[in-house]
């Protein structure tokens, strides 16, 4: 299972707070004067007055950094001791290097925490970010969400939740991004104070990362261009099931696809890693990477990837053959978007030799870690049977299209037609049409998509109860099901 941990997921800390019920002014320039020492400079004010005024305790042109003690606040009588913005990064930072006593802090509790990811905006984004706000705000008041949407100076605010709760979220626009906030109080945070003092810095991460991508993605709409990002950190964790003898997919690209021998090569890839998961195997090291090596005969593989098709068709075989000669140029590999993934599906060795019984074996090597992955896509095996050229381009297409970053996947159906390598008949156009619907309802079934679905008309979307070959001639939409 992945650990999740700010840096990877690119979270930032914007604020760190400590409440002492009871701080003694003793104590408090005892924890002013560690902080002093360690860089930060330190201030209090009184959070009952309506104007406070912010007095010095320890101050240096030397500290960079600073500290706040706010004494009296609002609803109650205790201390917080407050870290903002890049001051907190940098007091968790020296907390991570070993750098921080805990004991100067035995007093008090960890009463909020505030992490942050910024998504810049990009060219492509079909909404602008007020609509985006706005059909937020709409959704989330039709499920009696706490919402509100607001202007400054600055631009647009879409506050999620009350300020005074445990869990209070805000996205605001920045320069050229949006920025997703999330504060974490009371009684919830202090349930982490115990990893945090006790140093369980990788726990501790690993559980607010996931806490924070959850409330996010249990509150917001997913299929819009700005949680793009959200999704992506989300599908590893979905709680769907593998289909039975289905196919993990990554993100692919879709330029990497020139003909139909490369598609077919890609399928059998696809194929091939759910194969490997259930054979015998051998583990050892080459360089520095733990890889399995797994042996068999290439006719069971193709009784596993084609059971309706003989095991002994030499053709099927000979195709196979060469299946095995590109996956060791490695040249399937670069059909991937992630770099990462790139790199861990890379095959360094596969040998093939006759039997004494006259058999091809495969002997292949593959990356350990790979067996343990999170792919993001989990699909049914469209591939099973023996198909017709057509049959296969539709499925193929359908992996394609579903392989992609947005919950919104479209299906371009008359550009389709018309990239089409060979000239087709209306007749055939209306059997691959029927492919098309065919295969979105097996998806529905595995529980994958939605059943709401948008036709294409002009260029337009427009909601539909069923897709038929009348209605889809331009092309459909419709939504992956992302279950957290």
């Amino acid at each position: 299972m992945k650990q999740f941990n700010f840096r990877s997921e690119k979270l930032i800390i914007d604020w760190i707070s400590f409440k002492f019920q009871h701080l003694e002014n003793h104590t408090q320039i005892k924890i002013a004067s560690y902080l002093f020492k360690i860089g930060f400079n330190s201030y209090q004010k009184y959070g009952k007055l309506a104007k406070p005024i912010k007095e010095s305790i320890f101050i240096s042109s030397k500290n960079e950094c600073e500290v706040l003690f706010v004494k009296e606040g609002p609803y109650w009588s205790g201390t917080t001791l407050n870290f903002s913005g890049s001051n907190a990064n940098i007091f968790y930072s020296l907390a991570q290097k070993g750098f921080i006593d805990w004991e100067i802090f035995s007093s008090g509790v960890l009463s909020r925490f505030d992490l942050y990811f910024s998504r810049k905006n990009k060219r492509e984004d079909k909404v602008s970010v007020r609509e985006f706000f706005e059909n937020c705000q709409r959704q989330l008041k039709q499920a009696n969400k706490n919402v509100s949407l607001e202007k400054n100076s600055k631009g647009l605010i879409l506050r999620l939740g009350s300020r005074r709760s445990n869990n209070y979220s805000r996205i605001y626009e920045t320069k050229n991004s949006l920025r997703f906030e999330h504060e974490m109080k009371g009684k919830f945070i202090q349930n982490y104070h115990i990893l945090l003092v006790l140093n369980k810095f990788e726990e501790f991460e690993n559980k607010l990362s996931k806490y924070f991508l959850f409330y996010f993605g249990k509150l917001l709409p997913l299929h819009y261009s700005y949680l793009d990002w959200l999704v992506i950190k989300l599908r590893p964790m979905r709680k769907q099931q593998t289909p039975q003898l289905g196919l993990n997919s990554h993100y692919m690209e879709t330029k990497s696809f020139q003909s139909f021998t490369e598609r077919k090569n890609f399928v059998s890839f696809l194929q091939f890693l759910v194969y490997a998961q259930n054979l015998d195997f051998t583990r050892d090291y080459l360089g520095f990477t733990f890889y399995r090596r797994v042996v068999f005969r290439v006719k069971d593989f193709l009784e596993y990837q084609k059971p309706t098709v003989k095991s002994t068709n030499y053709y099927q075989l000979k195709k196979l053959m060469d299946f095995f000669d590109e996956l060791q140029a490695n040249s399937l590999i670069k059909s991937f978007t992630d770099n990462a993934y790139r790199s861990l599906v890379t095959i360094p060795e596969i040998k093939l030799e006759k039997s004494k019984h006259n058999s091809w074996i495969a002997k292949v090597w593959i990356a350990e870690e790979l067996f343990y992955y999170s792919h993001p896509f989990l699909l049914p095996n469209f591939f099973k049977q023996e198909t017709t050229k057509d049959e296969f381009e539709v499925q193929f297409k359908v992996i394609q299209v579903f392989s992609s970053v947005n919950i919104e996947k479209i299906f371009f159906v008359e550009d389709f037609f018309q990239d089409y390598p060979s000239t087709i008949s209306n007749q055939q156009k209306t059997k691959m049409k029927k492919s098309f619907i065919r295969l979105i309802k097996i998806l529905e079934e595995y529980d994958l998509i939605n059943s709401n679905y948008k036709i294409i008309s002009n260029g337009m979307f427009y909601d539909v109860e069923k897709l038929t070959t009348n209605n889809i001639f331009e092309g459909f939409v419709v939504y992956e099901k992302l279950s957290i």
